[in-house]
């Protein structure tokens, strides 16, 4: 009888906090804000999301030890800013290597546990990542054609090497079959390396290519000049095919029989930059903790043009050592016990940081992939994970949805489930849809793919 009792006290409850929160929706944020970074934010959050958020802002307004926590590409922008660069790097030839110092990078990479860099190993990638003749690739194979392309461009293109015996314009370079050899292989090795290997496998060997022999002061000018040339671009998939007239120790690759598309654009959230300050204005400190470089998402979070207006020192990143002119290093910065940041390694950073400076966990923590899995659940016990802590659960996890299957796709299922009505602890999961063709917010949990139309094939799971 008393359990009668009280699943009915819990459910009365549960009605009056939903009236509540649906009444005071529109408080937490403003129904039209100013223009931010040429968009306008019209307040596309899905109305259940809308009202979850506004009251976690409501609870926790003024509370010391309130701290919030956002992963940055696909969950507070639309598209991915280390992606952006990466391409746009290799479309203008921004590079400060020399042709032995990019081969040393093109087949190392960092892991936790291991402070000194790792060979990238020396098996086949997996499928689909094999060469338009269906044969195997490995790294070894790969790097030769790419440091082959590289070792031309150093000695033809000055504003890589101003001592280039050549001095070949960068448009006839992008005219070359060289060039597009290597944009190709480039971008398929980091993916087949996230796939057959690990993210951190990736994620370190994007950095060890591409920012070396950079500054920070350098790295952030081009940062933004890849922002701006990303945001004018046209929302769609783009595949790099390299040319069969040049095959080289790999093959040919093709990008579109892997399905390893670029997404050609980059699109900042004004939803985000708008939540980001609500919860500023109410003393809930906003982190990042995004598994790109540290420096580059602190040019985009504290860029004003793009809309977000961070504090500095707020995003908890990849990092890079550094040599005594200030130039990067193909090397992982370990130093302070720090992880890599990225998949199990940002819940560990949290923890070790940020939960015990405030000494509680979140409030909230927003995500989209399989990436922020852990720093999901490890901080919150969702899911079955055993916590990194003894603090109280975080309240609320926001879910980017992307229709992802995979670790992130179980935690969608119970955002899916409290939907219906079912309880799931002490911790609430929402999902926030969006239009991907048009790198912006819908006012749903569902979200339309990029290359669909209709409201026929809007999804809430895949």
């Amino acid at each position: 009888m008393y359990n009668v009792l009280k699943e009915k006290y819990n459910y009365v409850q549960n009605i009056i906090l939903a009236v509540f929160l649906f009444i005071n929706v529109s408080n937490a944020f403003p129904a039209h804000s100013a223009n931010i970074a040429g968009g306008k934010d019209e307040s596309n959050w899905a109305p259940r999301t809308k009202a979850a958020i506004d009251s976690v802002i409501k609870i926790n307004a003024g509370n010391k030890n309130a701290y919030a926590v956002f992963d940055w590409d696909n969950t507070s922008i639309y598209a991915d800013v280390q992606d952006n660069l990466f391409i746009y790097q290799i479309e203008n030839l921004l590079f400060k290597m020399t042709p032995d110092e990019f081969r040393y990078s093109f087949i190392h990479y960092a892991d936790t546990g291991s402070k000194e860099n790792i060979l990238i190993p020396a098996d086949n990638f997996v499928t689909p990542y094999v060469n338009a003749d269906c044969a195997p690739v490995n790294i070894n194979l790969i790097a030769e054609d790419c440091y082959s392309d590289y070792k031309y461009f150093y000695d033809s293109y000055r504003k890589i090497n101003p001592k280039s015996v050549n001095n070949i314009s960068l448009d006839k370079l992008r005219q070359s079959d060289r060039f597009k050899d290597f944009k190709a292989k480039m971008w398929f090795t980091y993916a087949a390396l996230e796939d057959s290997f690990s993210p951190n496998a990736a994620y370190t060997w994007v950095m060890f290519v591409t920012y070396p022999g950079f500054t920070s002061n350098e790295i952030k000018k081009i940062v933004v000049k890849a922002m701006d040339w990303g945001i004018k671009r046209e929302g769609k998939k783009v595949y790099f095919d390299s040319p069969a007239a040049l095959p080289g120790k790999a093959g040919a690759i093709s990008n579109t029989n892997a399905e390893n598309y670029f997404c050609n654009t980059i699109r900042p959230t004004p939803e985000m930059g708008n939540l980001f300050r609500e919860l500023e204005k109410n003393k809930i400190h906003t982190y990042i903790c995004t598994a790109s470089m540290q420096e580059i998402i602190e040019t985009v979070a504290t860029t004003p043009k793009f809309g977000y207006n961070l504090p500095k020192n707020h995003v908890i990143g990849l990092r890079l050592k550094k040599d005594k002119a200030g130039k990067y290093l193909p090397e992982y910065d370990f130093s302070g016990n720090y992880a890599i940041n990225s998949m199990a390694g940002k819940a560990v950073n949290i923890n070790n940081i940020l939960a015990a400076r405030y000494n509680a966990n979140p409030v909230m923590i927003g995500g989209d992939s399989d990436g922020d899995y852990y720093m999901m659940t490890q901080l919150s016990g969702l899911n079955g994970e055993k916590m990194l802590n003894n603090y109280k659960p975080l309240q609320l996890v926001l879910i980017v949805n992307r229709i992802k299957g995979g670790k992130i796709g179980e935690i969608c299922k119970i955002a899916a489930r409290q939907l219906s009505g079912e309880s799931s602890g002490t911790t609430t999961v929402v999902l926030q849809g969006r239009d991907e063709n048009k790198g912006i917010w819908i006012p749903t949990e569902k979200t339309l793919k990029l290359g669909k139309s209709g409201q026929e094939n809007l999804r809430l799971l895949p």
